[in-house]
């Protein structure tokens, strides 16, 4: 592949939506409570969203020249070689999961308090995020992904804050602050 600027948007683009679904999911979890925690989730979870619409954006305008049809092929193609079945379909599944995202940051606007992740959205995050860079991400990526992932999962799911023996207070929606 020939490094272009496309290739580079594409790249950059996710990978700043990667870096801000983190940075949102690692302030939520970590129940601690500060005067800007609420505003870092808000804008994290936006920039997010709105750095996913342009990975879409520059994906089919730089590696697709604006084609479903090229893009529907490159993903059959790829998800051929990676996963063994042809998946073209998966391109309508990432445009859903881009207009959830954008609807769900201008939602966690209007809201007055944020609204936990909670165990559907960390896992539809989990799963688009592993899945792509399992499938587009460079074969050295899914050896830093899985690991990451199943870190991410276990903090998510077993969180030391629900330990008995523990005395911090989880500080969320429901909880007491």
């Amino acid at each position: 592949m020939t490094v272009t600027l496309g290739f580079w948007l594409i790249r950059l683009t996710i990978w700043l939506a990667v870096a801000a679904w983190l940075l949102r999911v690692f302030v939520e979890t970590s129940g601690r409570s500060f005067a800007v925690r609420e505003n870092l989730i808000r804008w994290s979870w936006l920039i997010g969203a709105l750095a996913c619409v342009a990975h879409v954006v520059v994906a089919m305008g730089f590696g697709h020249c604006w084609s479903l049809d090229n893009a529907m092929r490159h993903t059959a193609m790829v998800t051929r070689q990676v996963l063994g079945v042809e998946l073209p379909w998966s391109v309508f599944v990432n445009f859903a999961f881009v207009a959830w995202w954008l609807f769900d940051a201008v939602r966690e606007f209007r809201s007055r308090e944020v609204r936990p992740l909670g165990a559907v959205r960390h896992g539809v995050w989990l799963v688009m995020m592993l899945n792509g860079t399992v499938v587009f991400g460079p074969r050295y990526w899914t050896w830093v992904a899985v690991p990451c992932v199943v870190s991410l999962a276990m903090i998510l799911w077993w969180p030391s804050n629900h330990d008995p023996g523990n005395k911090k207070e989880f500080v969320g929606k429901d909880s007491p602050q």
